[in-house]
């Protein structure tokens, strides 16, 4: 509400975030001066001494005023003696010229509340466009904390000019201010900042912007660091909702139901659609369970990636999307996604088969899980056993398709007097076991067992 009582405006969102990084976007205002008081020029409405109802020069002597005090007060800190408490512990004695500012900021707020009502009727009247200045202020608080509001305010201005440069520098803003391709471009979620891949539907207003912050843990997107930080304060959860269904060291399965957590179901989608091509999957997300794969410390339990399914899949996929986030790529947490995607499928007695098409990395490990387990089943296989397509999608639940397709692949199916014959290459199975004696111990580790899924298939529960 303004001064008057009447609700100001709202100001469109190309008007608070597009900015041009040679003018102010303020009619009438030369871009002369700045809100801090210690720069020469500003070009957002932010550091704008006109829409802060002040001047150029004003804003310089507010400064100055700023520094002396602020020296004064380092001064008297200096000249202040410690002392001992009752459980001698170190305090600093306030000094004389203390204790007389304290009673006078006191005085004035005691002034201030006593005539508020009268401070609201002398307020002037100002024939401008309300929306393009700042609402007279006096009568909020005492002078002492409208002061404190006022350094406040000019320390936020000098730190959006200075980011907005970066931005600006880096290539995420153009000239204007604007996102050039419309896109976000980058996101920080947790510990990270990362560089998207491709554009999303995330609502207007953060559409335009170059950089997202997301919460780590329950995916809410925001168009500031500052509100992120508020928001992790206050932020309870520590882990996706819905059941942990499997749990080995810090690695931990949730299963999500889209149906009973809507906005964080559309919350990864969304997520999903910046590192995805062809996900098409948004808002609907009722029909899909999603199962979250996390990496636990003490601050909580952290997204490595998640791949969701239909409830009831017609053509029995079991997985309708699959990502691995950015930041874990090429730590095994794919092929754990999608042996655990399986491992459901085994639990259900059925085969299954991710739902096409598959993006260009979603293909490759795919391929990678085949054939470690198409290779790894012929390897514990006695040299003379009949090698039965069939047999071997029984025992992995792995698409008779995709059994055939990795095959020939290999160049280990040849089609012979109208049958697929398998052909039992030793030297490729000896290649791929001396591959897995040397791999990682790190990586090694990184399996699921079996023994600890905690989970009924829907019809038996």
């Amino acid at each position: 509400l303004d001064e008057t009582g009447s609700r100001l405006r709202k100001r469109k969102f190309a008007q608070s975030y597009h900015v041009d990084m040679k003018q102010c976007p303020i009619s009438g205002c030369d871009s002369r001066g700045h809100l801090m008081g210690r720069f020469e020029r500003h070009f957002t409405l932010a550091a704008c001494p006109i829409y802060h109802n002040l001047t150029p020069e004003r804003c310089k002597a507010n400064h100055e005023a700023n520094e002396r005090l602020r020296k004064d007060q380092a001064a008297e800190l200096g000249k202040a003696t410690p002392h001992h408490n009752t459980r001698n512990q170190s305090e600093v004695e306030p000094s004389p010229n203390q204790v007389k500012y304290r009673k006078k900021v006191q005085k004035s707020r005691e002034n201030h509340a006593a005539g508020s009502s009268e401070n609201r009727k002398n307020l002037p009247d100002r024939e401008d466009d309300p929306g393009m200045r700042e609402p007279f202020l006096n009568h909020i608080a005492s002078q002492y904390d409208l002061n404190l509001f006022r350094q406040a305010q000019a320390l936020a201005s000098e730190g959006l000019e200075s980011e907005l440069e970066r931005l600006h520098e880096s290539g995420l803003l153009a000239q204007d201010g604007s996102n050039p391709d419309r896109r976000i471009k980058v996101i920080e979620i947790g510990r990270y900042e990362m560089d998207t891949w491709y554009s999303s539907p995330y609502p207007e207003e953060y559409v335009q912007l170059p950089k997202l912050f997301i919460c780590e843990f329950c995916l809410k997107f925001m168009k500031s660091s500052t509100i992120l930080r508020r928001h992790m304060a206050k932020c309870v959860w520590r882990h996706p909702p819905g059941d942990e269904i499997y749990r080995k060291g810090t690695i931990s399965v949730f299963e999500v139901d889209g149906k009973k957590n809507k906005i964080y179901s559309q919350n990864l989608c969304l997520l999903a659609k910046l590192f995805l091509d062809h996900k098409t999957l948004y808002y609907d997300v009722e029909p899909f369970l999603f199962y979250v794969m996390t990496e636990a410390d003490l601050t909580g339990c952290h997204m490595v990636g998640y791949f969701s399914k239909e409830k009831n899949s017609f053509l029995n996929y079991n997985v309708s999307c699959i990502l691995t986030m950015p930041q874990h790529m090429r730590k095994g947490f794919g092929k754990m996604m999608i042996d655990f995607s399986y491992l459901l499928s085994r639990k259900e007695g059925k085969t299954g088969s991710p739902e096409r098409p598959l993006s260009d990395l979603g293909l490759l490990s795919y391929r990678s899980y085949w054939t470690d387990i198409i290779l790894r089943y012929l390897s514990t296989l006695a040299a003379s056993a009949d090698l039965v397509i069939r047999d071997i999608s029984q025992e992995t639940a792995v698409h008779p398709a995709d059994i055939v397709s990795t095959l020939q692949a290999l160049q280990m199916l040849k089609y012979w007097k109208g049958k697929h014959i398998i052909l039992k290459k030793q030297d490729i199975i000896d290649t791929w076991v001396q591959k897995q004696s040397k791999r990682p111990a790190e990586f090694a580790s990184r399996s699921i067992d079996p023994t600890c899924l905690k989970w009924l298939p829907s019809r038996q529960k």
